[in-house]
């Protein structure tokens, strides 16, 4: 059973158990509330700690993820979220980018690209940009250029070790800051002393406040914090962002192909009906436990295959 612990102020329970008032259950000892919604069990303890338990558990605990954030960030930190310095376009950074999150097949995959200002022009001169605008050929013919001429590193986590880390306790925003965390320092140990000394910033487009980030980053081994900024959209505010979402795009798109391989077709990305569909297919050919190799189970599509077998 997937469990997942939130530490929230008194504000926030008082919302949660008016949110939940009208599944509420009986309280357990040294508890607010007790509630039962969708197959997920929500307890607010008077410690402050709301425990969420259940198959759907981790989503539901991310709608109360902002709310839950404990001390506010530093101010430096804070403006780092908000705004970039002025010329920021120009410097030389670490960009950092994730694809997959919202598919449920596939890989979650994280890049870090190294790039230094006066590599900005041939890199424009590629026609790097947001690979959302971009076609899948046309990625990956980038991919294999950026990477030929560009430090990067790339994280490929494959849908058994994120369904193993749900399993854990991790939620969706907690996995994604270990592997932003974790890439970057793998691309910072492929720097040589020159690299680093004229590296200025990293930039992650922003998945999460800066606060959430900080807080799960605490829980990692080795955080890397230094002159760290965050912004939605990252991939138009610097080169480095939009190499890096090219080659974790081109990363997963591969996936795709070679998870779906030994089923005879490449798995389809996204979470909608469409994917429903071709996971019940799959799963009344293969059996449900294929699902656990291929796709992320905490998603809500896993119960509306199981409707659909």
């Amino acid at each position: 059973m997937t469990s997942i612990t939130l530490n929230c102020s008194k504000d926030t329970i008082q919302k949660m158990e008016s949110h939940y008032q009208d599944h509420l259950t009986s309280p357990v000892p040294y508890s607010h509330f007790r509630a039962k919604q969708a197959g997920v069990t929500i307890t607010a303890y008077q410690s402050g700690k709301v425990l969420f338990q259940g198959q759907g558990a981790s989503e539901e605990a991310n709608k109360w993820q902002e709310a839950s954030l404990t001390p506010s960030p530093s101010k430096k930190e804070s403006q780092a979220s908000s705004s970039l310095p002025e010329g920021f376009a120009t410097w030389t950074i670490i960009g950092n980018d994730e694809v997959g999150n919202g598919s449920y097949f596939g890989p979650l995959t994280v890049c870090s690209v190294y790039l230094p200002q006066d590599q900005l022009a041939l890199i424009q001169e590629l026609g790097v940009k947001d690979s959302k605008s971009l076609s899948d050929d046309q990625i990956r013919d980038l991919a294999w250029q950026i990477k030929a001429c560009l430090p990067y590193h790339l994280t490929v986590c494959q849908p058994k070790d994120y369904n193993r880390a749900i399993e854990s306790g991790y939620n969706a925003v907690s996995i994604k800051v270990s592997l932003h965390n974790f890439t970057i320092q793998k691309l910072l140990a492929k720097l040589d002393h020159d690299q680093k000394d004229k590296l200025q910033a990293c930039l992650i487009d922003q998945f999460t406040p800066a606060g959430n980030y900080y807080k799960y980053l605490k829980q990692e081994k080795h955080p890397y914090t230094k002159n760290l900024y965050f912004i939605k959209k990252g991939e138009s505010a610097h080169l480095a962002v939009a190499a890096a979402s090219i080659i974790a795009r081109a990363a997963f798109l591969e996936s795709l192909e070679e998870l779906g391989q030994p089923y005879g077709q490449t798995l389809p990305s996204g979470a909608g009906p469409a994917v429903d569909q071709f996971g019940a297919k799959l799963a009344r050919r293969e059996g449900f436990g294929v699902l656990s190799d291929l796709a992320k189970l905490h998603f809500k599509n896993t119960s509306k295959i199981k409707k659909l077998i």
